[in-house]
């Protein structure tokens, strides 16, 4: 199974102007790109597929599921990760003979559910068709992602940005790569364990 990200997110889950407001640098716009940058990798830690903590998509972004085959059964369900699920946007195969294919008619769960992950399943009365046995023969295009970005997950990247912005420097008894327990509060309850 891999992810590929096929479209970003229109706009960043915290602005700099939001970030300078928290750590109160608003008299000056020295720091204004590196802010923004600790603001970015901040999301990143949290948003979006592993390495990130949460295992969610906050900003509405487009991504593409690839997979080797359907699963075995051929009716069984295909999990699509990064809740929420806002839709499924194509949905194509490479069949026996080799051609790309397109599925049209299947069953989608879970859009906007805030709490699982969307899933996939064959229309009624019907199987998932054969493919070709090869690597990526299955591709899933789909968008995931929040409305509005929950005020818990801006909160935690701010949190996240002051203590970076604060405590620049190697050298310090905290430790850069663990989750503040604040932060961690605030995010505990968003994580998504995959089933």
């Amino acid at each position: 199974m891999a992810l590929k990200l096929i479209t970003d997110a229109a706009a960043p889950l915290v602005t700099a102007a939001e970030v300078k407001r928290h750590v109160r640098a608003v008299d000056f716009s020295d720091d204004d790109d590196y802010l923004q940058s600790l603001a970015d990798v901040a999301a990143n830690h949290v948003d979006g597929p592993e390495p990130a903590w949460l295992g969610r998509s906050f900003a509405e972004r487009k991504w593409q599921l690839i997979i080797d085959g359907f699963p075995a059964g051929k009716c069984g369900r295909i999990t699509l990760p990064l809740p929420p699920l806002k839709s499924v946007d194509a949905f194509e195969y490479v069949d026996i003979d080799g051609a790309a294919q397109t599925i049209t008619d299947f069953r989608q769960f879970g859009v906007a559910s805030v709490n699982s992950a969307g899933f996939v399943l064959p229309a009624y009365n019907s199987t998932w068709p054969d493919t070709r046995i090869q690597p990526e023969a299955v591709k899933i295009t789909f968008t995931a992602g929040y409305a509005t970005i929950p005020q818990a997950v801006k909160h935690a990247i701010l949190l996240l940005v002051a203590q970076w912005y604060e405590r620049r420097e190697n050298a310090s008894d905290i430790k850069l790569t663990e989750m503040p327990a604040g932060v961690s509060a605030l995010l505990g309850p968003l994580k998504h364990w995959p089933s």
